[in-house]
């Protein structure tokens, strides 16, 4: 442990001195290195790091939080003392010992980020450049990227908590341009996984690259998308960030306890169609979002947010739950970028489950409409809940067969009656990973869903209506 557990208990109860009923705090040391090819030839190799340490008091509903990078002794005392001058009453509580929780250890590193050379990580990137150039002329430019993340965290709390998590990350980018001269296209793919460098051994990263050339190269030539309320058949993989923005957030404590989600107080209602069930899983072996304790020094679940169309809980840490129901109930979704962050109820890895039919079923029960495969990301009105996204991969569907590929087109709708409209969900869970950016900074989640009908949604396509 980089902070003493006899400094940590003098740390904890300093805070508590003046009336706050919980003290906690966060260390974090992390170390991330970045490499790029653009242009046919290295573009960026860089290494950053963050080092410090964020103390939060909650007094009932009060939050009082500080950071600061001195980790010593007396600069730990006088960032708890200073943030405790908020409160003007007596010590209610004291605590007199830390101790280890039970942890699993969820995420298994194969490889470390030490075990490749600077020289062996952009080969494997000139590979992947390679070939997505070598699939066509049309091909105009090509971007790879390798990121890799590295971060330590400690934290005590006064329910006596002392636990200290290593969190490594990899994740490969692709982006591919093509241009006729007359317009420009790009297909982009980033698989990344809580891991070392075995992600790299197990991705044919020149097969993904060829596959982004093509879809590339085909967008030149699709034609423009219709436009009108029509049933569209969303992917699997990728296609789950949909349902992060649009229902996630809006079943976050944060957003429940501020009462602007149009799902507060309805657990227990029907929010969505039968088919749909929903799951927040922070416990996934190697997930993105997964981490061995969240940034409280809770322990990760799974936990079930809508089952068979009900909505059955909310995401919480303890200060939304003090704000919602007066009690300190966490699922292990607290989290932040980092210490110069106050803490917050985040998604880890968020996805609609399984279902019963198979994509061919889902596909073959469509006359006209639809079929999304891809999508660059998209927007959330939090204040009304109506999402706009935009679906860089998508083909036509007729009579119940994917037909030609068509330009991007964008979704358009509110999260809280898309659940209400997903009429058949398939069997072919697949999952993502994203950043995700709210109040606390930038997290890494999963976002994740079978391929699935929404029976009729808003289509935005430059091809007017049909």
């Amino acid at each position: 442990m980089k902070i003493s557990k006899k400094t940590a208990l003098e740390v904890l109860n300093a805070g508590l001195k003046t009336g706050a009923d919980y003290s906690e705090i966060y260390y974090q040391d992390s170390l991330s290195h970045s490499y790029s090819r653009r242009y046919h030839k290295v573009f960026n190799v860089s290494d950053s790091r963050s080092c410090g340490v964020g103390i939060r008091l909650l007094k009932g509903t009060e939050c009082s939080y500080g950071y600061s990078s001195d980790i010593s002794r007396k600069g730990l005392l006088k960032l708890a003392e200073s943030l405790a001058v908020g409160f003007s009453s007596s010590q209610k509580k004291e605590v007199t010992d830390l101790k280890k929780p039970k942890m699993k250890n969820l995420n298994k590193i194969a490889l470390d980020h030490n075990q490749w050379s600077t020289e062996k990580k952009l080969s494997y990137l000139e590979e992947g450049e390679k070939a997505a150039y070598a699939y066509s002329p049309l091909v105009t430019n090509v971007t790879t990227s390798l990121f890799e993340e590295d971060e330590y965290v400690e934290i005590f709390n006064s329910d006596g908590v002392m636990a200290s998590d290593r969190r490594v990350r990899t994740r490969i980018v692709g982006a591919v341009i093509s241009s006729d001269g007359k317009q420009f296209q790009q297909s982009y793919q980033a698989p990344g996984f809580s891991c070392g460098l075995e992600l790299l051994e197990r991705t044919n990263y020149p097969e993904m690259m060829t596959s982004l050339a093509k879809e590339a190269v085909e967008l030149l030539t699709a034609e423009d998308g219709p436009s009108g309320e029509m049933p569209v058949v969303l992917g699997n993989y990728f296609g789950g960030v949909l349902f992060h923005e649009a229902c996630g957030h809006p079943l976050e404590g944060s957003a429940i306890s501020h009462k602007t989600s149009p799902f507060t107080g309805k657990v227990g209602e029907m929010v969505a169609s039968e088919v749909v069930t929903a799951v927040d899983d922070g416990t996934i072996e190697n997930g993105w979002g997964t981490e061995n304790i969240d940034d409280e020094g809770s322990l990760p679940t799974k936990n079930v947010l809508i089952k068979n169309g009900v909505l059955t809980n909310y995401m919480l840490d303890r200060y939304t739950s003090r704000r919602i129901s007066g009690t300190d109930i966490t699922t292990g979704s607290c989290r932040r970028e980092g210490y110069r962050y106050l803490p917050t109820t985040r998604m880890t890895n968020t996805y609609i489950d399984n279902g019963t039919s198979t994509p061919e079923e889902i596909i073959a029960s469509v006359k006209n409409g639809i079929y999304c495969k891809g999508f660059t990301g998209g927007q959330v009105d939090p204040s009304t809940d109506q999402f706009t996204f935009t679906s860089d991969i998508a083909y036509l569907i007729k009579d119940g067969k994917i037909d030609k590929m068509i330009k991007p087109v964008s979704l358009i709708g509110y999260g809280y009656e898309v659940l209400t409209k997903i009429t058949m969900v398939g069997n072919d869970l697949s999952r993502a990973p994203g950043m995700c950016g709210a109040s606390s900074g930038s997290c890494c989640v999963e976002v994740g869903q079978p391929t699935l009908l929404i029976s009729k949604i808003l289509v935005g396509g430059q091809g007017g209506n049909d």
